[in-house]
């Protein structure tokens, strides 16, 4: 009887059941961090024989210093995940430099779009991040520790914003325009 060997083959249906394995373990890390950011769904009617969500996108009016504002839960949903982007690529920064990247500028309006150039515009293995976030409705700010926190849209703090960090899901909520 001839041994077998792992020929090309064999080694090809590997590659391609631990892409597959991968590909699964990417998707279920997706389906947590969406089930975590989207809003729990808490009044609910049904409709024949399908369930609508009344709370899946409301509109919600916050009044902030006289100002009324509507904000949706895709808005909110949206900065918090350009939170993550931009927490993910300072990680990824940090990893590859040893240090977090340093804003070229102060905060302001004019140097919001350039100073995500560290991220942006890496030398490879960058970019770390594809494009900054918009700042309409809300705008993301960090800083060479690593903090990220997010302002209302036109505010730029030049030091790290305690009250507003990033990493609570609540800020989003308080700050989007």
């Amino acid at each position: 009887m001839e041994e077998r060997s792992m020929d090309t083959a064999g080694l090809s249906n590997l590659g391609t059941i631990v892409s597959l394995a991968a590909l699964l373990a990417v998707l279920l890390i997706v389906a947590i961090v969406v089930s975590l950011t989207l809003p729990s769904n808490s009044t609910t009617s049904t409709t024949s024989s399908s369930t609508i969500s009344s709370s899946s996108f409301p509109a919600t009016t916050t009044t902030r210093a006289g100002l009324s504002v509507t904000q949706s839960a895709a808005d909110v949903a949206a900065c918090r995940s350009d939170v993550t982007d931009v927490q993910t690529a300072l990680a990824a920064y940090q990893a590859t430099n040893g240090v977090y990247p340093a804003p070229p500028a102060d905060w302001a309006a004019g140097s919001y779009p350039t100073n995500f150039a560290p991220l942006t515009d890496a030398a490879p293995p960058g970019p770390f991040l594809k494009m900054p976030p918009a700042d309409n409705r809300y705008v993301i700010l960090w800083d060479r520790s690593g903090r990220v926190w997010v302002e209302p849209p036109g505010t730029f703090f030049p030091t790290y914003d305690a009250a507003n960090d990033g990493a609570n899901p609540a800020t989003c909520t308080r700050v989007v325009r």
